[in-house]
């Protein structure tokens, strides 16, 4: 069954933004989801290596401080460069927040930006999917 995207939707993926401690985290434009794609991936393929993946990451996220040290010793190298583009902050900047608010900010713009990705995807796919298959218009 195809999905059928809402206005709502679109104006919710369109109109994303909130602040957090002063921050305001907003959907990633072309140029910053090119800067931190390969933060992504790299962070991806050692989460895969670690055999953590979204269906187990509650399992691994309630082992408290055990469980989270790893993750946090493999993402702080890469928090400051994730941070610096995902904000429109310096690099020095992100680079001197306090960890705390950085990992919540992090959260954050993980949290938006996926949903806003998935929006626009299925609004895409919505409009797309008449011109691949024309059936699905009938």
């Amino acid at each position: 069954m195809d999905e059928q995207v809402t206005d709502s939707q679109v104006l919710t993926s369109l109109l994303a933004e909130e602040d957090l401690e002063g921050y305001t985290v907003k959907p990633w434009t072309v140029k910053q989801l090119i800067q931190v794609t390969p933060v992504l991936k790299d962070l991806a393929e050692k989460l895969g290596e670690m055999g953590i993946t979204l269906d187990n990451w509650d399992a691994v996220a309630s082992q408290g401080l055990q469980g989270l040290a790893g993750l946090i010793e493999m993402i702080l190298p890469h928090l400051p460069q994730f941070l610096a583009a995902s904000l429109r902050l310096p690099l020095t900047e992100a680079e001197e927040l306090d960890l705390g608010l950085a990992l919540k900010l992090a959260v954050r713009v993980l949290a938006l930006n996926v949903d806003h990705l998935k929006n626009s995807f299925s609004l895409i796919r919505g409009q797309v999917t008449p011109l691949i298959r024309p059936e699905a218009t009938s």
